[in-house]
């Protein structure tokens, strides 16, 4: 580009070829020569910031090569902290298992679902007499149930219905014969 401009201003400048000039021709043609000097100046100017442009731009760095490089950099640092989260993590599910292992099974007992059982006989609110031969159990005090209970399940206590209650009661522990009881009281 620059050699065209130049080829240019040197050809305007020896008027295209002619030896002849007047001295009236010489006095126009410096001021024009000046003139010309700073339109090419001024191209050039336009000219090489756009040749840098080109230069800037063939340097420039794709998307894809940004990708790659920026995974360069950040993937080493993502592997270094997954190495110190991974076992940190590990550790916290193994603590969280063992506590679960530990933690003591729930006492909770659910006193409506054993007395399901008892209905059959006592009624669903305990207000029969079970097969028409034992006391009728609602209302009674939970300490009263609890003597019962206990009493069918080791053999001390009842009568014509002992031996079906003592099957019965077998199957309770403690904490059930508790809640039962409670529950027996409240009916």
């Amino acid at each position: 580009m620059k050699i065209i401009l130049s080829t240019v201003v040197a050809l305007f400048l020896l008027g295209c070829g002619e030896s002849k000039s007047t001295s009236h021709e010489a006095k126009s043609v410096a001021p024009a020569k000046t003139e010309v000097v700073e339109k090419v100046a001024v191209v050039e100017e336009k000219v090489a910031p756009k040749e840098e442009k080109v230069v800037v731009a063939e340097e420039r760095i794709t998307p894809t090569q940004t990708t790659k490089v920026v995974a360069e950099e950040v993937v080493p640092e993502v592997e270094a902290v997954a190495e110190e989260v991974v076992p940190a993590s590990k550790a916290i599910v193994q603590e969280v298992k063992t506590a679960v292992k530990e933690a003591p099974k729930s006492t909770a007992v659910d006193a409506a679902k054993i007395y399901v059982a008892c209905a059959g006989c006592h009624g669903v609110h305990g207000e029969k007499k079970a097969l028409g031969k034992s006391q009728v159990i609602q209302g009674w005090e939970a300490s009263k149930v609890v003597t019962a209970l206990q009493g069918y399940k080791d053999g001390t206590y009842g009568g014509a219905m002992k031996g079906v209650m003592k099957g019965q009661a077998s199957k309770l522990n403690d904490a059930q014969i508790k809640a039962l009881a409670e529950y027996i009281s409240k009916l």
